[in-house]
């Protein structure tokens, strides 16, 4: 089914979906979003008894296009999706599902070189620039990183233009990565529990009005009955590679007097990722803090030196870790913190001084997107 609508259409759309709130969420919204013209958005993939439902919105001849497909009794696997972008149409890719999605491993081991971005928030050019400079990736979309590991260290959602292309990108990378002995990690951060559970409070404005496009309220786009649902609910929100400790936020000394490893973290916050507030209904405290202020999604006392050493030393010592690699709170530049046990790598990735973490032969650098590198 195919769906056009003139511009005036379009922008009444994303007015009358402002005034709804349906179109997010039952709840009304805390921070009113900002509308902006329409762009390329997708594909979004929704599983509906036996039917698959592909959907995205597109420009075409002045015209914005929402495309709508189904497909009956199909393989998933057999499916070949494209990311589009209209002012940028070098940057297209395709992509096969994968077959299964499986919950990942908390733990891995001999990574022979570890590039790690965060709070991309959209960005996608800045996240491609990353990994072709640093031959993550060519310009073809392939793998060429070997046997190191890419750590997405969360907050891939909100604020930005490309959210869903980022998501399907470092889908993409997957199991090329697998394939090559290296791997792709995506550390769930704020935000994605955020979108994951209906709160869309920092959502660009254009996906308010692509919510009417394809007839799909943005609740829905990544829940348990989509591709992307299935995926994110797969993902950790804490790992260890070798000596590092990935999490999004950081480990509040509360975390360090649980008696709870790696893997029990993340089985017990993952059957609560689509409905965190649900948590605090609950009668478990270690399970309402993961979720809460300075749970491992929401700290920051690293960044602000709030943290006494010993907390961090202990942390070190219940993971047997080396370093602590956290994003979330911006810094000017990617830096240790508490004599590099704790490294933090949020930069603004819509400045000039965006920047990412590279280790290659057990040394650490501060990358920028397009090839530098100083040793942090």
């Amino acid at each position: 089914m195919l769906k056009r609508i003139s511009f005036l259409g379009l922008f009444l759309a994303g007015f009358l979906a402002l005034a709804c709130t349906d179109f997010f969420t039952s709840e009304p919204l805390d921070t009113p979003v900002e509308v902006f013209t329409s762009d390329n958005d997708g594909p979004y993939i929704f599983y509906r008894k036996n039917k698959i439902y592909v959907k995205s919105v597109v420009n075409q001849d002045s015209l914005v296009t929402a495309k709508i497909d189904s497909f009956e009794n199909r393989s998933k696997e057999d499916l070949v999706i494209e990311c589009t972008f209209k002012q940028n149409p070098e940057w297209n890719f395709k992509t096969k599902l994968h077959a299964k999605n499986k919950v990942e491993s908390s733990e891995y081991s001999k990574a022979e070189k570890i590039l790690a971005v965060s709070d991309i928030e959209g960005n996608f050019q800045t996240l491609r620039n990353f990994l072709i400079s640093h031959k993550v990736m060519d310009e073809q979309y392939t793998w060429t990183f070997g046997k190191g590991h890419l750590v997405c260290l969360g907050d891939f959602f909100d604020r930005g233009r490309y959210v869903t292309e980022c998501l399907w990108l470092i889908y993409h990378l997957e199991d090329q990565a697998k394939a090559a002995g290296g791997y792709v990690h995506f550390i769930l951060g704020n935000h994605e529990i955020m979108n994951m559970s209906n709160d869309f409070r920092y959502v660009h404005g254009k996906y308010v009005k692509n919510a009417e496009l394809i007839q799909e309220p943005i609740a829905n786009w990544y829940k348990a009955s989509t591709e992307l649902g299935r995926w994110l609910a797969t993902k950790n929100i804490i790992e260890k590679v070798d000596d590092i400790l990935f999490v999004h936020g950081g480990i509040d000394d509360k975390v360090n007097r649980m008696e709870l490893g790696i893997s029990d973290i993340n089985n017990k916050c993952r059957p609560f990722y689509f409905i965190s507030e649900d948590v605090f209904r609950l009668d478990d405290a270690d399970l309402q803090f993961l979720y809460d202020a300075n749970g491992p999604f929401w700290f920051r006392s690293y960044v602000t030196m709030t943290t006494p050493e010993s907390v961090v030393d202990a942390t070190l010592k219940k993971f047997a870790v080396k370093h602590i690699m956290v994003g979330h709170t911006i810094v000017d530049k990617v830096k240790g913190f508490y004599s590099k046990k704790v490294i933090a790598i949020d930069t603004r990735h819509t400045a000039s001084n965006s920047q990412a973490f590279l280790m290659e032969n057990k040394v650490f650098y501060r990358i920028d997107q397009f090839g530098k590198r100083e040793e942090l």
